[in-house]
Protein backbone atom coordinates (compact mmCIF):
# COMPACT_ATOMS: atom_id res chain seq x y z
CA UNK A 1 0.00 0.00 0.00
CA UNK A 2 2.79 2.61 0.77
CA UNK A 3 4.56 1.88 -2.48
CA UNK A 4 1.43 1.96 -3.87
CA UNK A 5 0.75 5.20 -2.61
CA UNK A 6 4.61 6.27 -3.80
CA UNK A 7 3.73 5.43 -7.53
CA UNK A 8 0.69 7.83 -7.23
CA UNK A 9 2.72 10.90 -6.00
CA UNK A 10 5.23 10.17 -8.33
CA UNK A 11 2.30 10.45 -11.49
CA UNK A 12 0.93 13.07 -10.17
CA UNK A 13 3.77 15.04 -9.51
CA UNK A 14 5.02 14.45 -12.83
CA UNK A 15 1.63 15.63 -14.37
CA UNK A 16 2.30 18.41 -12.25
CA UNK A 17 4.99 18.64 -14.35
CA UNK A 18 3.13 18.51 -17.48
CA UNK A 19 0.56 20.87 -16.59
CA UNK A 20 2.60 23.57 -15.22
CA UNK A 21 5.87 24.01 -17.05
CA UNK A 22 7.42 26.97 -17.91
CA UNK A 23 7.96 26.24 -21.29
CA UNK A 24 4.98 25.08 -23.68
CA UNK A 25 3.17 21.84 -23.29
CA UNK A 26 0.06 20.28 -25.40
CA UNK A 27 -1.05 16.68 -26.16
CA UNK A 28 1.25 17.19 -29.67
CA UNK A 29 4.61 16.63 -29.83
CA UNK A 30 6.22 19.85 -29.09
CA UNK A 31 9.75 19.90 -30.97
CA UNK A 32 10.33 23.41 -30.34
CA UNK A 33 10.12 25.54 -27.36
CA UNK A 34 11.43 29.31 -26.31
CA UNK A 35 12.88 31.12 -23.65
CA UNK A 36 12.85 35.20 -23.32
CA UNK A 37 16.72 37.15 -23.93
CA UNK A 38 16.19 40.67 -22.42
CA UNK A 39 18.56 43.01 -22.56
CA UNK A 40 18.92 46.43 -20.41
CA UNK A 41 19.76 49.70 -21.76
CA UNK A 42 20.14 53.16 -20.21
CA UNK A 43 16.59 54.80 -21.55
CA UNK A 44 18.19 57.60 -23.43
CA UNK A 45 19.94 55.37 -25.51
CA UNK A 46 19.17 53.39 -28.28
CA UNK A 47 18.96 49.26 -28.32
CA UNK A 48 22.56 48.37 -29.93
CA UNK A 49 23.12 46.13 -32.70
CA UNK A 50 23.90 42.87 -31.16
CA UNK A 51 23.89 38.98 -30.83
CA UNK A 52 24.23 36.62 -28.36
CA UNK A 53 24.87 33.18 -28.86
CA UNK A 54 23.65 29.73 -26.72
CA UNK A 55 24.18 26.10 -27.09
CA UNK A 56 22.12 23.10 -26.00
CA UNK A 57 24.52 20.08 -24.52
CA UNK A 58 23.29 17.27 -22.51
CA UNK A 59 23.36 17.20 -18.71
CA UNK A 60 23.73 14.63 -16.29
CA UNK A 61 21.45 12.16 -15.45
CA UNK A 62 20.27 11.69 -12.16
CA UNK A 63 19.41 8.63 -10.79
CA UNK A 64 15.70 7.75 -9.02
CA UNK A 65 14.53 5.83 -6.73
CA UNK A 66 11.18 4.95 -5.18
CA UNK A 67 10.30 8.55 -4.07
CA UNK A 68 11.50 10.29 -7.57
CA UNK A 69 11.84 9.75 -11.16
CA UNK A 70 15.23 9.21 -12.74
CA UNK A 71 16.42 11.61 -14.91
CA UNK A 72 18.21 10.91 -17.99
CA UNK A 73 20.91 12.59 -19.80
CA UNK A 74 19.98 15.06 -22.95
CA UNK A 75 21.17 13.01 -26.22
CA UNK A 76 21.50 14.06 -29.54
CA UNK A 77 22.17 17.63 -30.83
CA UNK A 78 19.55 20.50 -30.44
CA UNK A 79 19.76 23.50 -31.55
CA UNK A 80 19.60 26.90 -30.15
CA UNK A 81 18.73 30.68 -32.01
CA UNK A 82 21.23 33.69 -31.38
CA UNK A 83 19.45 35.88 -29.66
CA UNK A 84 19.28 39.41 -32.25
CA UNK A 85 19.07 43.07 -30.74
CA UNK A 86 18.73 45.75 -33.52
CA UNK A 87 18.13 49.97 -33.00
CA UNK A 88 14.11 50.51 -32.75
CA UNK A 89 13.38 47.52 -31.07
CA UNK A 90 10.28 47.88 -28.58
CA UNK A 91 11.24 48.57 -24.76
CA UNK A 92 9.35 48.36 -21.73
CA UNK A 93 10.83 50.11 -18.14
CA UNK A 94 12.69 48.37 -15.56
CA UNK A 95 10.93 46.91 -13.58
CA UNK A 96 12.63 46.72 -9.50
CA UNK A 97 10.33 43.96 -8.28
CA UNK A 98 11.80 41.49 -10.88
CA UNK A 99 15.39 42.35 -10.16
CA UNK A 100 15.61 44.77 -13.21
CA UNK A 101 17.12 48.27 -13.52
CA UNK A 102 14.31 50.90 -13.13
CA UNK A 103 16.28 53.41 -14.66
CA UNK A 104 16.79 51.53 -17.91
CA UNK A 105 14.45 49.96 -20.55
CA UNK A 106 14.34 46.71 -21.74
CA UNK A 107 14.38 44.72 -24.79
CA UNK A 108 13.48 41.39 -25.64
CA UNK A 109 14.35 38.92 -27.91
CA UNK A 110 12.33 35.35 -27.46
CA UNK A 111 14.72 32.77 -28.74
CA UNK A 112 13.97 29.09 -30.19
CA UNK A 113 15.12 25.72 -29.28
CA UNK A 114 14.66 22.90 -31.53
CA UNK A 115 14.72 18.98 -31.00
CA UNK A 116 13.41 18.13 -33.59
CA UNK A 117 16.28 15.88 -35.01
CA UNK A 118 16.49 13.78 -32.24
CA UNK A 119 15.20 10.23 -31.51
CA UNK A 120 14.65 9.53 -27.65
CA UNK A 121 15.05 5.72 -26.96
CA UNK A 122 12.26 6.19 -24.41
CA UNK A 123 9.50 8.00 -22.33
CA UNK A 124 11.06 10.12 -19.53
CA UNK A 125 12.47 13.35 -18.73
CA UNK A 126 15.90 14.25 -20.64
CA UNK A 127 18.04 17.01 -19.28
CA UNK A 128 20.24 19.62 -21.59
CA UNK A 129 22.25 22.56 -20.27
CA UNK A 130 21.50 26.15 -22.05
CA UNK A 131 24.57 28.07 -22.03
CA UNK A 132 25.14 31.81 -23.10
CA UNK A 133 28.39 31.82 -24.49
CA UNK A 134 30.63 35.10 -22.70
CA UNK A 135 30.29 38.35 -24.96
CA UNK A 136 33.55 39.47 -26.05
CA UNK A 137 33.28 41.51 -28.72
CA UNK A 138 31.51 44.48 -27.88
CA UNK A 139 34.24 46.87 -25.81
CA UNK A 140 33.28 45.89 -22.47
CA UNK A 141 29.82 47.63 -22.29
CA UNK A 142 28.05 44.75 -22.05
CA UNK A 143 27.69 42.14 -18.83
CA UNK A 144 26.25 38.68 -19.45
CA UNK A 145 23.54 37.12 -16.88
CA UNK A 146 25.03 36.60 -13.55
CA UNK A 147 23.74 32.83 -13.97
CA UNK A 148 25.36 31.79 -17.63
CA UNK A 149 23.23 28.37 -17.22
CA UNK A 150 19.77 27.15 -17.18
CA UNK A 151 18.84 23.40 -16.74
CA UNK A 152 16.17 22.72 -19.68
CA UNK A 153 14.13 19.26 -19.14
CA UNK A 154 12.58 17.49 -22.04
CA UNK A 155 9.48 15.55 -21.31
CA UNK A 156 9.20 12.49 -23.71
CA UNK A 157 5.86 10.40 -23.20
CA UNK A 158 3.70 7.43 -25.12
CA UNK A 159 1.14 8.73 -27.58
CA UNK A 160 -0.21 5.67 -28.89
CA UNK A 161 2.75 3.64 -30.42
CA UNK A 162 4.94 6.39 -30.58
CA UNK A 163 6.93 8.88 -28.44
CA UNK A 164 6.50 12.51 -28.17
CA UNK A 165 7.88 15.24 -26.71
CA UNK A 166 4.99 16.50 -24.41
CA UNK A 167 6.28 19.37 -22.38
CA UNK A 168 9.60 21.13 -21.32
CA UNK A 169 10.63 22.59 -17.66
CA UNK A 170 13.74 25.35 -17.78
CA UNK A 171 15.37 26.17 -14.12
CA UNK A 172 18.18 28.09 -12.60
CA UNK A 173 20.80 25.93 -12.12
CA UNK A 174 21.19 27.40 -8.45
CA UNK A 175 17.63 25.15 -7.47
CA UNK A 176 17.78 21.72 -5.73
CA UNK A 177 16.36 19.54 -8.67
CA UNK A 178 18.60 16.92 -7.83
CA UNK A 179 16.07 16.33 -4.95
CA UNK A 180 13.22 17.23 -6.66
CA UNK A 181 14.11 16.86 -10.37
CA UNK A 182 10.26 17.28 -11.78
CA UNK A 183 8.66 19.54 -9.13
CA UNK A 184 8.54 23.32 -11.05
CA UNK A 185 7.37 25.37 -8.34
CA UNK A 186 10.66 26.88 -7.47
CA UNK A 187 12.03 30.17 -7.60
CA UNK A 188 13.96 31.32 -11.22
CA UNK A 189 16.83 33.65 -10.11
CA UNK A 190 15.74 37.32 -9.66
CA UNK A 191 12.12 36.45 -10.66
CA UNK A 192 9.88 36.37 -7.20
CA UNK A 193 7.02 34.15 -9.05
CA UNK A 194 6.80 30.20 -9.10
CA UNK A 195 6.43 28.18 -12.08
CA UNK A 196 2.81 27.36 -11.01
CA UNK A 197 1.52 30.39 -10.23
CA UNK A 198 1.86 31.70 -13.50
CA UNK A 199 0.02 30.62 -17.06
CA UNK A 200 1.50 27.50 -18.39
CA UNK A 201 2.42 29.35 -21.75
CA UNK A 202 4.29 31.69 -20.15
CA UNK A 203 8.04 31.64 -19.97
CA UNK A 204 9.17 32.81 -16.10
CA UNK A 205 12.50 31.90 -16.83
CA UNK A 206 15.00 34.18 -19.42
CA UNK A 207 18.82 35.38 -19.48
CA UNK A 208 18.92 39.24 -18.95
CA UNK A 209 22.33 41.04 -19.80
CA UNK A 210 23.32 45.32 -19.30
CA UNK A 211 24.38 47.22 -21.60
CA UNK A 212 25.93 50.22 -20.22
CA UNK A 213 26.50 53.28 -22.54
CA UNK A 214 28.78 57.03 -21.83
CA UNK A 215 27.42 60.34 -23.72
CA UNK A 216 30.57 62.32 -25.87
CA UNK A 217 30.09 65.75 -26.05
CA UNK A 218 32.35 68.95 -27.85
CA UNK A 219 31.43 72.37 -27.12
CA UNK A 220 32.90 75.88 -28.86
CA UNK A 221 34.18 79.26 -27.12
CA UNK A 222 35.48 82.53 -28.87
CA UNK A 223 37.93 84.67 -27.47
CA UNK A 224 39.70 88.05 -27.66
CA UNK A 225 39.55 91.80 -28.50
CA UNK A 226 39.70 91.18 -32.48
CA UNK A 227 37.56 88.14 -32.28
CA UNK A 228 34.71 87.26 -34.04
CA UNK A 229 32.01 85.60 -31.83
CA UNK A 230 29.84 84.42 -34.67
CA UNK A 231 32.19 82.88 -36.67
CA UNK A 232 31.82 79.68 -37.27
CA UNK A 233 34.84 76.83 -37.04
CA UNK A 234 35.33 73.37 -38.57
CA UNK A 235 35.30 70.25 -36.48
CA UNK A 236 35.77 66.91 -37.83
CA UNK A 237 35.12 64.05 -35.60
CA UNK A 238 35.92 60.58 -36.15
CA UNK A 239 35.13 57.57 -33.77
CA UNK A 240 35.91 53.93 -33.52
CA UNK A 241 35.58 50.69 -31.66
CA UNK A 242 31.86 51.15 -31.17
CA UNK A 243 28.75 49.66 -31.86
CA UNK A 244 27.17 49.61 -35.55
CA UNK A 245 23.88 51.37 -35.68
CA UNK A 246 22.54 54.90 -35.08
CA UNK A 247 23.57 57.31 -32.22
CA UNK A 248 20.78 59.87 -31.26
CA UNK A 249 22.65 63.70 -31.38
CA UNK A 250 21.37 66.57 -29.39
CA UNK A 251 22.54 69.88 -30.63
CA UNK A 252 22.92 73.34 -28.73
CA UNK A 253 22.37 76.92 -29.48
CA UNK A 254 22.06 76.53 -33.87
CA UNK A 255 20.76 74.01 -35.96
CA UNK A 256 23.24 74.89 -38.20
CA UNK A 257 26.07 73.09 -36.91
CA UNK A 258 24.53 70.52 -38.50
CA UNK A 259 26.66 70.28 -42.07
CA UNK A 260 27.41 68.42 -45.54
CA UNK A 261 29.53 66.06 -44.41
CA UNK A 262 28.52 65.48 -40.88
CA UNK A 263 25.87 62.76 -41.73
CA UNK A 264 23.34 63.44 -39.52
CA UNK A 265 19.90 62.26 -40.66
CA UNK A 266 16.97 62.79 -38.21
CA UNK A 267 18.97 63.90 -35.57
CA UNK A 268 20.85 60.71 -36.02
CA UNK A 269 24.88 59.68 -36.83
CA UNK A 270 25.55 55.86 -38.37
CA UNK A 271 28.28 54.06 -37.45
CA UNK A 272 29.27 51.70 -39.73
CA UNK A 273 29.66 48.10 -39.68
CA UNK A 274 33.22 48.52 -39.01
CA UNK A 275 32.68 50.14 -35.97
CA UNK A 276 34.02 53.54 -37.31
CA UNK A 277 31.81 57.28 -38.09
CA UNK A 278 33.60 60.66 -39.39
CA UNK A 279 31.86 63.83 -39.51
CA UNK A 280 32.31 67.57 -39.76
CA UNK A 281 30.35 69.42 -37.87
CA UNK A 282 30.32 74.07 -37.50
CA UNK A 283 30.41 75.53 -34.58
CA UNK A 284 30.73 78.80 -33.26
CA UNK A 285 31.15 80.34 -29.81
CA UNK A 286 28.56 78.31 -27.51
CA UNK A 287 27.56 75.83 -29.68
CA UNK A 288 27.40 72.03 -28.28
CA UNK A 289 26.81 69.15 -29.78
CA UNK A 290 25.93 65.57 -27.83
CA UNK A 291 26.47 61.98 -28.91
CA UNK A 292 24.51 59.83 -27.01
CA UNK A 293 24.71 56.34 -25.84
CA UNK A 294 27.89 55.23 -27.71
CA UNK A 295 29.56 51.92 -25.97
CA UNK A 296 32.31 52.00 -22.96
CA UNK A 297 35.55 51.16 -24.69
CA UNK A 298 34.91 53.48 -28.18
CA UNK A 299 37.53 55.95 -29.15
CA UNK A 300 37.27 59.11 -30.33
CA UNK A 301 39.25 62.06 -32.49
CA UNK A 302 38.10 65.47 -32.21
CA UNK A 303 40.05 67.98 -34.36
CA UNK A 304 39.31 71.42 -35.67
CA UNK A 305 40.75 74.20 -38.27
CA UNK A 306 41.76 77.31 -36.14
CA UNK A 307 42.18 79.25 -39.32
CA UNK A 308 44.07 82.72 -38.20
CA UNK A 309 42.88 82.05 -34.35
CA UNK A 310 45.11 80.36 -31.56
CA UNK A 311 43.65 77.14 -30.24
CA UNK A 312 43.63 75.91 -27.13
CA UNK A 313 41.91 72.23 -26.05
CA UNK A 314 39.04 72.69 -23.68
CA UNK A 315 36.30 74.95 -23.10
CA UNK A 316 36.42 76.91 -18.97
CA UNK A 317 33.48 78.63 -18.47
CA UNK A 318 34.20 79.76 -14.97
CA UNK A 319 34.16 76.04 -13.14
CA UNK A 320 30.61 75.60 -13.39
CA UNK A 321 29.00 72.17 -15.22
CA UNK A 322 29.10 73.59 -18.19
CA UNK A 323 33.12 73.24 -18.65
CA UNK A 324 34.08 71.10 -21.36
CA UNK A 325 37.22 70.35 -20.19
CA UNK A 326 38.52 66.58 -20.72
CA UNK A 327 40.75 65.59 -22.84
CA UNK A 328 40.60 66.81 -26.36
CA UNK A 329 42.81 64.85 -28.22
CA UNK A 330 42.64 61.09 -29.67
CA UNK A 331 41.42 59.08 -26.39
CA UNK A 332 40.80 55.23 -26.85
CA UNK A 333 38.53 53.02 -24.17
CA UNK A 334 36.28 55.63 -23.31
CA UNK A 335 34.74 54.80 -20.17
CA UNK A 336 32.77 57.67 -18.67
CA UNK A 337 30.72 60.18 -20.11
CA UNK A 338 33.52 63.15 -22.12
CA UNK A 339 32.97 66.94 -22.89
CA UNK A 340 35.51 68.73 -24.44
CA UNK A 341 36.35 70.89 -27.28
CA UNK A 342 38.15 74.19 -28.20
CA UNK A 343 38.64 77.74 -27.14
CA UNK A 344 39.81 79.46 -30.14
CA UNK A 345 41.44 83.42 -29.83
CA UNK A 346 42.20 86.13 -31.47
CA UNK A 347 43.84 89.70 -30.35
CA UNK A 348 45.01 92.69 -31.48
CA UNK A 349 47.22 95.71 -30.24
CA UNK A 350 45.70 99.18 -30.58
CA UNK A 351 48.29 101.64 -31.45
CA UNK A 352 47.56 103.76 -28.59
CA UNK A 353 50.91 106.17 -28.93
CA UNK A 354 49.87 107.76 -32.37
CA UNK A 355 47.63 110.82 -31.05
CA UNK A 356 50.67 111.70 -28.58
CA UNK A 357 53.65 111.80 -31.39
CA UNK A 358 51.50 113.39 -33.85
CA UNK A 359 49.86 116.31 -31.51
CA UNK A 360 52.38 118.63 -31.83
CA UNK A 361 53.40 118.46 -35.38
CA UNK A 362 49.64 118.90 -36.23
CA UNK A 363 49.30 121.76 -33.55
CA UNK A 364 52.18 123.47 -35.29
CA UNK A 365 50.96 122.99 -38.71
CA UNK A 366 47.32 124.40 -37.76
CA UNK A 367 48.78 127.51 -36.24
CA UNK A 368 50.92 128.31 -38.97
CA UNK A 369 47.66 128.08 -41.54
CA UNK A 370 45.45 130.18 -39.22
CA UNK A 371 48.48 133.04 -39.39
CA UNK A 372 48.92 132.77 -43.19
CA UNK A 373 44.82 132.74 -43.53
CA UNK A 374 44.88 135.85 -41.38
CA UNK A 375 47.90 137.83 -43.17
CA UNK A 376 45.87 137.10 -46.47
CA UNK A 377 43.22 138.81 -45.75
CA UNK A 378 44.67 141.37 -44.08
CA UNK A 379 46.27 142.42 -47.77
CA UNK A 380 42.80 141.75 -49.60
CA UNK A 381 41.32 144.52 -47.54
CA UNK A 382 43.82 146.91 -47.88
CA UNK A 383 44.02 146.40 -51.49
CA UNK A 384 40.60 147.89 -51.42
Amino acid sequence: MKRASKVLAILMAFALVMGFAAMSASAESQVTTTFNKKLGVPSNAQVPNVEFVFTLTPGTAVQGDEDTISVNAGIGSPTVEHAVFSNGMTTVAGDATKGEDANKVYATDQVTMDFSGITFPGPGIYRYILTEQPTTDYYGSITNDTNSTRIVDVLVAKNGDNLEITGYAMRNPSDNVDDDPFYPAVNIGDDPYNYADQDPSVKTVEFKNEYETVDLEFSKKITGNQADTTKKFTFTLAIEDAIPGDYEIQVVNGDDVIVDGSGVTNNKITVASDGTYTGTFALTDGDVVKVIGLNKGYQYTLTENAEDYTSADGVDNDGTDNDFTDATASTAGVTTNVKTGFTNTREGIIPTGVIVTVAPFMIGLLLFGAVMMFMISRRRRAAY
